[in-house]
């Protein structure tokens, strides 16, 4: 392997000027940088990153728990955090627990022997007290934990546009879904809001589990969608995320239920998958590339011992328009 004094060597230069031009921490002539990049194409040299971290103590890899890597909201944010991470020279490595606390546990663990500078929680499942007692780098993004900095949407503002919305259409009778396995997380607000500001308007309002396993497997997406739609055949409203608002626009049409003179619906999450049916679903839209900006800035303030101005960051939502309400 390529040192910096051999490419320093053959472009004729110092070993400190082919570090300037590497690293762009200083002024280098344009001729000069063009020596050094033709002696690093021809020695294929790289720099050792690794080696580097090691005399730093760090590794340069942040992990990123995910509960399912199938969800369209999810997988926007990890790739989108990617992104962002880059920019600080971290690479991404996303830890998939498929919603289980054993492997939960296992990148906890990682964490925790500094196999990571920092994590990042997509979703947790074990009890609060597994990370409370964590003295390394971690955000979450959804879970309310108590001492862990919080980055999330401001769902309270997605509830109350989604009822506004539903009342601006005449809806009197609505449907909202619950995880009752799901902890203490930011995203309820969209729901308990939502159900507030429609029942002081004087609607009714329907609640119904919808467990996390159902939500990622079509067949018992589609399945649940029926059983509900068909107990409840006088619906004219639906808020659901975005896999269960599709699965609710496609059996709908199964039943012959007309979307949206006889049910209206609004997804939650608004990304790509409420473009992909026969009809634009309207939808709460999450900006997961601001998520991700402010999660990062947050993860790495955090790495360097800065203080945060807040311990939650609220990224506010917007609403998009579509052919179901």
């Amino acid at each position: 392997m390529a040192s910096i004094r051999e490419v320093a060597r053959l472009a004729r230069v110092a070993p400190s000027t082919v570090s300037r031009a590497l690293n762009g921490s200083g002024y280098v002539a344009e001729e000069t940088k063009e020596k050094i990049r033709e002696a690093v194409d021809e020695l294929d040299y790289v720099p050792n990153q690794w080696i580097r971290n090691l005399y730093q103590q760090k590794t340069g890899i942040i992990g990123v728990m995910a509960p399912e890597i199938v969800h369209p909201y999810f997988s926007s944010l990890w790739s989108f955090l990617e992104l962002e991470l880059n920019k600080y020279g971290y690479n991404m490595m996303l830890c998939n627990t498929s919603g289980k606390k054993d492997i939960e546990r296992q990148y906890l663990d990682t964490l925790e022997r500094n196999l990571f500078d920092g994590m990042i929680v997509g979703a947790a499942f074990l009890p609060d007290k597994y990370y409370e007692q964590i003295q390394k780098p971690i955000l979450s993004l959804d879970r309310i934990i108590p001492g862990i900095p919080l980055v999330t949407s401001d769902h309270t503002q997605g509830g109350l546009i989604a009822a506004d919305k539903m009342l601006e259409k005449g809806c009197k009778k609505v449907l909202n879904l619950i995880d009752p396995q799901a902890k203490t997380v930011a995203s309820s607000r969209g729901g308990l809001n939502f159900i507030r500001k429609m029942q002081e308007e004087g609607a009714e309002v329907i609640t119904e589990e919808f467990l996390w396993d159902d939500v990622i497997h079509y067949p018992r997406s589609i399945q649940r969608t029926r059983e509900i739609l068909t107990e409840y055949p006088d619906l004219d409203g639906i808020m659901a995320n975005d896999l269960c608002a599709s699965s609710f626009l496609k059996t709908a049409r199964e039943l012959s239920i007309q979307v949206p003179q006889q049910l209206k619906i609004i997804a939650y999450d608004g990304t790509y998958i409420t473009d992909f049916n026969y009809r634009t679903i309207a939808s709460i839209q999450q900006d997961v590339a601001l998520i991700a900006k402010e999660a990062v800035q947050v993860l790495v303030k955090l790495i360097n011992g800065q203080p945060l101005a807040n311990e939650a960051v609220y990224v506010p939502v917007s609403y998009k328009e579509g052919d179901t309400i």
